[in-house]
């Protein structure tokens, strides 16, 4: 009597036990994974969870402009840094942020860091970003919406000081020594940049149409105000514009 208690007994805590071990492994693979703060200048973007595979659990991809046809895009501005960061204890080995669209002509930004700066849109429609988190063992995927408010053209360019201009010069490959200016006159602008990398100057600022080299690109606070090919037309321009400052 007493084995058949003790037979009884044991098989019951047995399957208790196993009945347990499924339970938590049914919870582990149904685990979801773990939703990162996703922040531009501190302002914090709503997210959806995408494809994963985590715990032993594999789901499909999505498309995340269906997926959040509901959802209100958060308003960010052009070179504003998204930051993307996980609860402690769950670090991914890899982060890649990449573009999902993009307007016609324009490149889809993409960057394995866990921050990225806002690109250019060139138009204002929601933009969609994609975060690719990897660990040893597993992925998972997290899609944002905003809209981009692009800066003015040329606005790394813009003279800050209203009463000075700035100048952009592009010149042929090799020659920027050629194409330099006095420090004399350099005084007289906000700033002067000099560049003899034209096509690396279109990617990073799609509104440069020009192929023309020499060229003194002239700015003021608010736009760009004058292109001349040489640097007496430059200098002429830079006189006049002190003699009206003067006045």
């Amino acid at each position: 009597m007493k084995r058949k208690l003790l037979f009884y007994g044991t098989t019951a805590i047995l399957l208790l036990t196993v009945l347990i071990a499924m339970d938590r492994f049914k919870l582990y693979k149904e685990e979801k994974p773990p939703e990162p703060s996703i922040t531009v200048n501190g302002q914090e973007i709503p997210i959806i969870l995408g494809q994963y595979e985590w715990h032993g659990t594999k789901t499909k991809e999505i498309n995340p402009i269906k997926a959040m046809a509901g959802m209100n895009p958060s308003k960010v501005k052009e070179k504003e840094i998204l930051a993307v960061s996980f609860p402690s204890g769950f670090k991914p080995e890899r982060i890649e942020i990449s573009q999902v669209n993009a307007a016609p002509g324009m490149e889809k930004k993409k960057v394995v860091a866990h921050t990225m700066s806002i690109p250019k849109s060139l138009y204002m429609d929601r933009i969609y970003f994609k975060i690719k988190a990897k660990w040893e063992k597993g992925y998972s995927t997290y899609y944002v919406k905003i809209i981009i408010e692009n800066l003015p053209p040329f606005n790394d360019f813009l003279s800050k000081n209203p009463e000075k201009l700035s100048v952009l010069a592009i010149v042929p490959r090799g020659e920027s020594e050629k194409y330099d200016i006095p420090d004399d006159a350099k005084e007289k602008l906000d700033s002067f940049h000099i560049s003899d990398d034209i096509e690396g100057l279109k990617k990073q600022y799609p509104e440069l149409q020009t192929n023309m080299v020499p060229v003194y690109m002239i700015f003021n606070t608010e736009s760009m105000q004058y292109v001349v090919a040489d640097k007496k037309a430059f200098f002429s321009i830079i006189h006049d514009h002190e003699l009206q400052v003067g006045n």
